[in-house]
């Protein structure tokens, strides 16, 4: 389970207490810390780095929306305020400033599943996201070196297929490569783009020319998706199809 970490910062300290109570059930989540005054927070996060921010709006010395614009780091926030109806309009003009939902204090318990989902999503294709830009970037990322084989670009491997206790690199200029080597070791290093769709599949997301909700195309290659894995695969391919499509607009 992927672990994130919080920050809080309000100028009244139960904010503090009822956004770390409401997260007592998600054991994944871990605050790092808590502010009253947004300059010592932006001093704290030149040092650390952190998942998502709890941000108020009227503070001492610095506003939430004064905070925000200071902010250099690429951080997901949950604006929370006394306020909604005062600051909804000012809120959105800083939908582009990674803002993941806006919220009233008085209704954040009301819209806490629908904000720990939506941030999660919203990370996951920044993930995503990160990860194609690298390829477009030809930021090389190879296969190790191991033996008598040389280390091999990972977007010059078209699909994995595991049997046993090896491994077969299928390269997209038609090449087979065999490995010793289990699935789990496999896994550790294998980026995201790298998707398992059956026991013994694992496919390069980036050569996928079609999909649908059983099947997967790998340029002339087809594969049947199993049951077991069909509705994380689709959500995936789905999730770095929309992605693509932003990166190109």
């Amino acid at each position: 389970m992927k672990k994130f970490k919080y920050i809080v910062i309000d100028a009244e300290y139960p904010a503090h207490l009822m956004v770390q109570h409401y997260f007592r059930p998600h054991p994944n989540y871990t605050c790092i810390a808590t502010f009253f005054n947004p300059k010592n927070a932006l001093i704290f996060l030149q040092e650390h780095e952190i998942d998502l921010i709890f941000l108020d709006i009227e503070m001492p010395e610095m506003d939430g929306f004064q905070f925000l614009e200071a902010l250099k780091k690429d951080i997901f926030v949950v604006i929370l305020t006394t306020y909604p109806e005062k600051h909804s309009l000012c809120a959105h003009y800083h939908i582009d400033k990674n803002l993941v939902f806006f919220s009233g204090k008085v209704q954040f318990l009301d819209y806490f599943p629908q904000i720990i989902a939506r941030f999660e999503r919203m990370y996951a294709e920044k993930e995503i996201i990160n990860r194609i830009n690298k390829l477009f970037k030809n930021e090389i990322y190879t296969f190790p070196e191991m033996m008598n084989n040389p280390p091999i670009p990972l977007v010059d491997i078209l699909m994995i297929i595991v049997f046993g206790h090896n491994i077969v690199l299928k390269k997209k200029d038609g090449e087979e490569i065999v490995y010793r080597m289990t699935l789990r070791e496999l896994m550790k290093f294998l980026p995201i783009t790298f998707l398992q769709i059956k026991r013994n599949v694992i496919i390069n997301t980036i050569h996928v020319t079609a999909f649908t909700n059983s099947t997967v195309c790998i340029e002339e290659h087809h594969f049947l998706i199993s049951a077991r894995k069909q509705k994380e695969v689709i959500q995936t391919l789905k999730a770095q199809l929309y992605s693509l499509y932003k990166i190109m607009n």
